[in-house]
């Protein structure tokens, strides 16, 4: 396990390959750190994966982990840490030999969102996206501010149909601006609050692997 500094994300690393073929970019929750995605990735169990757990720059407003984005619909928001902390990583991440294609952002709530608004704006097509119990918050942005090649991006959204935090409606809405995009899309619901269920970890293993095993529409 090694930690790098690159710009403003702290960024641990795993894997278990010395030749791994797959970069996954594990996004912590509000409130969340570089430590909380390891033990998913484990129960994933890729084993030609390379593993990255960046820390979101901001302080959150309790004092307690990290934050993606800084302040509120009111005071407006600041986000530009994350942004240009997240596109230094994925280049230090082709430095390591990754093919676009090869990398895999996977989030979970607040991570789940910065996973689609971030990717859904690269310049370029990249392996999958996988988005957990989140939303799109800026939805007409995200239509307009979109790319044409981001539209190749295959996204699984997952989403707990007991989820009191974020509700599972928010991901259909999610599944219905990206099958307009012509995004390759799947939604799959599970019986769960708030959280990331062990259950959902052979999917998700299966969508790296190979997505042509799912029904994306």
């Amino acid at each position: 396990m090694n930690v790098v500094v690159k710009s403003e994300l702290i960024t641990r690393s795993f894997s278990n390959n010395n030749q791994p073929s797959k970069a996954i970019i594990g996004l912590h929750g509000w409130k969340g750190n570089e430590f909380v995605f390891e033990q998913f990735a484990k129960i994933v169990n890729l084993d030609n994966a390379h593993w990255y757990f960046p820390r979101a720059p901001y302080q959150s407003e309790s004092g307690e982990g990290f934050t993606w984005f800084h302040g509120s619909d009111e005071k407006g928001w600041e986000y530009e840490k994350t942004i240009s902390g997240l596109t230094n990583l994925l280049k230090k991440i082709n430095s390591h030999g990754f093919t676009n294609k090869d990398i895999y952002f996977i989030g979970f709530s607040q991570g789940a969102c910065l996973a689609l608004e971030f990717a859904l704006r690269l310049p370029y097509a990249i392996g999958g996206i996988i988005p957990i119990a989140g939303f799109i918050k800026f939805k007409e942005k995200v239509e307009s501010e979109g790319t044409k090649e981001s539209k190749r991006t295959p996204v699984l959204l997952f989403h707990g149909n007991q989820d009191e935090v974020i509700p599972v409606s928010a991901s259909i809405t999610s599944h219905s601006i990206l099958k307009r995009r012509k995004n390759p899309v799947f939604l799959k619901t599970y019986d769960a609050a708030h959280k990331i269920p062990i259950k959902i970890a052979p999917i998700i293993r299966e969508f790296i692997l190979d997505t042509k095993d799912f029904n994306l529409v």
